[in-house]
Formats: C-alpha cells, structure tokens, sequence
C-alpha cells in the first residue's frame, strides 16, 4: 500500500463468547449488509481513504469482495489461525512497516463525532487511545490514567474496582507502526493479553493520551449485544421504503420507519410499528404484530404471530407465537403456540451462562438466543436468557430453562394415567344447553 495512515480494521475474531451464533461477529448481517459494512462507511464518510482489514479464512471472501468507492485503497490480510489481536497485528507487518495506523474493531458501533474527534487527533502525529466514559460497570479492559495520559489497561477489574470511569475502545493511533509492533514481538504472557501488555509497555516509554467519549457505544461481545446493535442501526441508519412487488393486503397498520424489501407479502389485519426491517420474498401472515424488529429474507411470520424488539435472521418460520427480545440467528421454525419468554416473574435483570460463568446481561428484558437450523415444538416455552446451540431439536410441550449445545434432541417425557370411565353422559344436550 502506498505511504499513509492504514486504518487497520480487525476482523479475525472467531467471538468464542459469542455462541450459540456460528457466523463470525464481523459479517453477521445487520438490518441489510453486514456489520462491518456499516462501520467502513463511517469511516469512509469521516475521510479515512486506506484500509488493511484483517480477516480469517472463513470470512475473507465475503470482505473482499465489497465494491471499493472511488479513492478508497482497501487490501485484505488473512489471520489463518485465531490468536488474538496482537497476532492479527503480527500476520500484517508486511503492509504496516513505515506507516501510521489506526486500529479499530470492525464491529464496535459509535457515533460520528468520535471518527471527527480521533481525525482531529491524527493530525497531532501522537499517539492516542479512545476511553469511554460510563457509570455502568462493564466487563472489559479499563483505563488507569494519570490526568489525560495512559498508565496501563486493567482488564475485568469488578465491579467496584475500576481504576477510572473509562472503558478502553479499540480506536488506538501509532503514528509509526513498527515501534508498536516490536512492543507486540517481545511481551510474553500466558494470558490473552499479550496486545493490552504491549500497549502498556508503549505506554511506558512514550505520552499516549487518551480521548475521551461519552457518546453511544454498541460493543459487540456478547450475543445479546446483537439486539443493542440492531436498535442502533434502526434508530439510526433506516430510511422507510417499499421494494418491488409488495402486496399489502387490508386492513394493515404501517406506523413509523418500515423499511419492506421486494417481493414482500403482508396480509390482513396487521400492525407493523417502526423502526422495522422486513426482508426480501418474506410473508407476514394475517393478526400479526411486529414492532422494532428485523426479520431477514425468506422468512414466514404465520398467523396471530407477536414479535417485538427481536432480530429475526433469513428463513425464519413461525405460526401463533410470541418471540420478545430475541436473536434468531437464521433458519429456526416454531411450531403453533411456542413462545419465547423475555421477563423474568420478580422483574429481575437476566443472567446468561457465558464460558461456565455466570453473567448480568444487565438487561430486564431478553428472549431466547438460537443458533442455526433449529426446530421448536408446539407449545415448547423457552425462558428469558436461555441459548440453544445450532442444529437442534427442541420437542413439543418442553419448558426449557437452561443452555443446550448444538446438536442436541430435547424432548418431554409424558405420563398418563388411563383408567376404566364411570361417568355416564346423558346426551341431553339441549337440556344441559338450557341450562347455560
């Protein structure tokens, strides 16, 4: 690449806090193209021209071949194998030696002043973090600071240990590469930290400062962090629109931002409130209501269908359910009478199992997180914060309240009780008729 900021743009993750979702955090479609799609237009429209994108074999074929604006210079570089950030760096020395760069994740979700307020930076030629201002404990690596300089990154501190009120986001600026990177090739850590304990040696020998932001962030971490992104997108990227060849039957209520792709069908006696996305060649059936939601492409709602703050992926069916707060991430069919439950009975903040530990989603309300190709029952109940693994089976009646991996067969086992009958029915049925 010719002489210039880089913006490095990692995207290699395979997001092992992620599951039950099998598609990579970085291309996991988001109202209508994948995340990172979103986040190279910001950059762009911020005037960021050259991008080094970081990527893995599974999804560096889709990356590549998003078509390039005029004036943009953007190369990929494979991490063939998952080893964190600092490998992602490492892989890419090549492209980086000689030139400034800007790391960023490709799936963090800010606002546009910051992308003005770190070009602004870039243009003093120092090096500089972004931390983030929140009263909120979260579980991630924090900033310990001395006035607006960098002293070293505290990961996962505790609630109520944090060394600063500020997160550390992945907007770092080197303006020269190989210094930083020869910082990666020394640190020795058995932990995955090796790229924080760089960035503290750095810390140590040059002034990085840190910019501070108190705007929106979406992180990306979490699959629950699917639903933040999503309300984000629609809040703030949807535009309503009618693709070609919809058929919009009677008696059907369109209220705020909808976006509706082509070939769409909406039947009678439906509410759709905005901001909702609906996909290509998808069928909203009759006594639905859907509010601030995606449903993807080729996706059947089916009759008296609710769903409502949920993410809905591409060929989806339902009939008769209610799905609150949920992430589907594609394939998934309900059988009649099969709801998601988003609410807790004591109205208590939902915890979610991540990696054997036991995490607040911090969130009052969340459904049920799928995987791919699962098939749900009639009449299953499926508890606020439960995830079920890809390619999975959940039977009819079951009332399920805890994780299953993929490729499981849950089922209930019934017991019934058949006696001899001594009840007489007369067959009087006017009689018993007048009597109601």
């Amino acid at each position: 690449m010719k002489k210039g900021l880089i913006v490095v743009v990692l995207a290699a993750g395979i997001g092992k806090r992620f599951w039950p979702f099998t598609t990579d955090k970085s291309v996991f479609p988001a109202v209508d193209e994948p995340l990172i799609f979103h986040n190279l237009k910001k950059l762009e429209a911020a005037g960021f021209s050259r991008f080094l994108i970081i990527t893995n074999p599974a999804n560096d074929a889709l990356i590549a071949s998003r078509p390039v604006p005029v004036g943009i210079e953007t190369a990929t570089s494979i991490q063939k194998e998952p080893g964190g950030m600092a490998d992602a760096l490492l892989s890419a020395r090549p492209l980086l030696e000689g030139h400034p760069i800007l790391v960023v994740n490709a799936e963090d979700l800010v606002e546009d002043t910051l992308y003005k307020d770190i070009a602004s930076g870039i243009r003093k030629s120092e090096p500089f973090i972004v931390g983030k201002y929140t009263e909120k404990y979260f579980d991630g690596g924090y900033i310990k600071l001395s006035q607006n300089r960098l002293m070293s990154i505290v990961e996962k501190p505790g609630e109520g240990q944090e060394p600063s009120k500020y997160i550390n986001l992945v907007f770092h600026f080197f303006p020269v590469a190989d210094i930083f990177l020869d910082r990666l090739r020394l640190v020795k850590t058995s932990r995955d930290d090796r790229y924080e304990k760089a960035l503290d040696m750095f810390a140590s020998e040059f002034a990085v400062s840190v910019i501070s932001y108190d705007g929106h962030w979406t992180p990306f971490k979490y699959p629950w962090h699917v639903l933040d992104a999503m309300q984000y997108l629609l809040t703030h990227s949807l535009t309503s629109g009618k693709g070609k060849n919809v058929d919009i039957h009677n008696n059907v209520s369109l209220e705020g931002t909808v976006r509706i792709g082509n070939n769409v069908k909406i039947f009678e006696n439906t509410k759709i409130v905005g901001p909702v996305y609906i996909g290509d060649n998808t069928i909203i059936g009759n006594n639905n209501i859907i509010r601030d939601t995606v449903i993807g492409n080729n996706c059947v709602t089916g009759f008296n269908t609710d769903i409502t703050r949920s993410y809905i992926g591409d060929n989806c069916w339902f009939h008769s359910n209610y799905i609150g707060d949920s992430v589907l991430e594609g394939d998934v069919s309900m059988g009649s009478g099969s709801v998601l439950a988003n609410l807790r009975l004591d109205e208590a903040e939902i915890y979610s199992v991540i990696s054997n530990e036991k995490k607040n989603t911090q969130r009052a309300k969340l459904g049920a997180m799928i995987g791919r190709n699962v098939r749900i029952g009639v009449n299953a109940s499926i508890m606020p914060g439960v995830k079920i693994g890809a390619n999975s089976f959940v039977g009819a009646g079951v009332v399920l309240d805890k994780d299953i991996p993929e490729d499981s067969f849950c089922m209930m086992q019934p017991g019934y009780v058949v006696k001899k009958n001594k009840v007489k029915i007369s067959g009087d049925r006017a009689a018993y008729k007048a009597k109601l």
